[in-house]
């Protein structure tokens, strides 16, 4: 699944979610910035050191423009190695379960073989 990051009407970023944590409603994503998107600004983590917390500025939608409600936004930024992560802390709407019901993280952990 991809969502789009935005601080308000301006889209900073697109991630690919590859892995869940079901039981906390966790989706981390692969995070590709835009030209809109400032580390210092919008990264709660640069390059390993805490910087503050953006929730508040931030804000994710669905590839179709659903909005996607979550506790916490986190952009975890490595640029040095070119690595930025996405993680969406406690997701509620669209439900998690709605969203990830498919998906073979949630399978395994809700309903092993």
């Amino acid at each position: 699944m991809k969502v789009k990051v935005f601080e308000g009407d301006t889209l900073i970023g697109e991630a690919t979610i590859f892995a869940l944590d079901p039981p906390m409603c966790v989706a981390m994503a692969k995070f590709e910035p835009t030209f809109g998107y400032y580390a210092a600004r919008h990264a709660n983590v640069i390059a390993g050191d805490y910087v503050g917390d953006r929730t508040d500025i931030l804000r994710i939608e669905m590839w179709d423009g659903t909005p996607m409600k979550s506790e916490a936004i986190s952009i975890q930024d490595f640029s040095e190695i070119n690595e930025r992560q996405l993680d969406l802390i406690g997701i509620y709407e669209p439900s998690f379960d709605e969203l990830f019901n498919d998906h073979p993280s949630f399978k395994q952990y809700w309903r092993p073989q």
